[in-house]
């Protein structure tokens, strides 16, 4: 394999969830765990796997935001309040 997208094409989508639940865990199935540097490239490969194989409301970190009538996309449901202010 010569380039980045040939190694994320040869990858199964049980390696990727192999190397996502490494992400999260910090560790790998063996308990070894993962130095930042495996971890940024494994982020690195889900996120081209995603977009290679994935239609995109599939793919890690994807947002549904519904359009407004005047199809304008609706960018208050990103919003997250927070406890320690107050809300009217």
């Amino acid at each position: 394999m010569n380039t980045v997208n040939e190694l994320v094409e040869s990858l199964t989508p049980s390696m990727v969830n192999d190397l996502k639940q490494a992400i999260e865990l910090g560790k790998f199935p063996d308990g070894q765990v993962v130095s930042n540097e495996q971890k940024e490239l494994m982020i690195e490969a889900t996120i081209l796997y995603d977009a290679m194989k994935l239609p995109q409301e599939e793919r890690t970190g994807f947002i549904h935001r519904k359009k407004q009538t005047s199809g304008i996309m609706d960018d208050t449901s990103d919003i997250i309040l927070s406890k320690d202010i107050d809300h009217d």
